[in-house]
């Protein structure tokens, strides 16, 4: 580092497990730049201080992480569009003394259900599971690409209802349908979907072991089952579907590419495809070990 070096980093609160770190200090290093990525542990209560310090400190740049997305929308001067439809902002650019939110799950997201799945999501239907931040991003991903039909279950309906109303009005060509998770309704919406998808944190290395899904749900094998964790590899969910003959997919790729994007607001070079296979296999060799 040198007076020169520009810093980025990640914003969050349970930081241990976080592959940003790796994942941009090969894309900085496949370009020779000088930046530097750190993360950024912090307490939920200083949130405030914590962006506005990185803005007073001249960090160009922040990915902002679970529980943050959604509060941290607060303290920026300008939000891209998708970020506002979305409500939550992971990425931050400081640019002439004022802070840019932007979202690139959404983006993140849908790369590699184009890329390693070959899946067009255009007249597909999709059960979400979860209503969070993340939830959001997958939405707008799945009704921009032309999904006729999203169906969310969320333990709080109300919740659920409140992402279908900022919804409806900008997507009036995707029917959004909302549920509690009761058994019966989940059935009847899994019979005939095209995609899964959990965004809840149920499987991650911060709840081992659980399934979003209740037992005793059948799922039809020609399903994408999606899992927004990548940590651990192959959650409960992600077992039980890939047993049943469902293609899977984690988050490994979701996050891989939702950093590609944000290297590229902070950088203006989106990386080459060459290097985000390396990474991913580098984060495939790391676990492994």
């Amino acid at each position: 580092m040198n007076p020169m070096t520009l810093t980025i980093g990640l914003l969050g609160e349970h930081l241990e497990n976080s592959l940003s770190p790796l994942i941009h200090r090969n894309f900085i290093c496949y370009y020779s730049l000088n930046y530097c990525y750190l993360p950024f542990q912090i307490k939920t209560e200083n949130l405030e201080k914590a962006i506005f310090g990185a803005k007073a400190l001249g960090i160009h740049g922040l990915n902002v992480t679970i529980p943050f997305k959604e509060k941290a929308m607060g303290f920026m001067d300008n939000i891209d569009p998708a970020a506002e439809t979305i409500g939550a902002i992971n990425t931050i650019v400081r640019k002439n003394e004022k802070l840019y939110g932007y979202n690139t799950d959404w983006n993140g997201f849908r790369e590699p259900l184009k890329k390693k799945m070959k899946t067009k999501l255009i007249n597909k239907r999709a059960v979400v599971l979860g209503a969070g931040g993340a939830a959001r991003s997958v939405i707008f991903a799945l009704a921009e690409e032309g999904c006729p039909v999203i169906s969310i279950f969320n333990r709080s309906k109300d919740r659920a209802l409140e992402v279908k109303r900022n919804f409806k009005n900008i997507f009036p060509q995707c029917e959004i349908r909302t549920f509690s998770f009761q058994r019966k309704n989940l059935q009847g919406e899994i019979d005939n979907v095209d995609l899964l998808i959990n965004t809840t944190p149920l499987g991650s290395w911060y709840y081992p072991g659980q399934n979003p899904l209740p037992e005793g749900i059948k799922l039809s094998s020609k399903a994408i089952v999606y899992d927004l964790i990548y940590c651990p590899d192959r959650t409960p969910l992600l077992s039980w579907a890939e047993i049943n003959g469902n293609r899977i997919l984690n988050g490994k790729e979701m996050l891989v590419y939702q950093a590609a994007e944000s290297f590229h607001l902070w950088t203006g070079l989106y990386p080459d495809q060459e290097i985000i296979t390396k990474i991913l296999s580098k984060i495939r060799k790391k676990e492994n070990l």
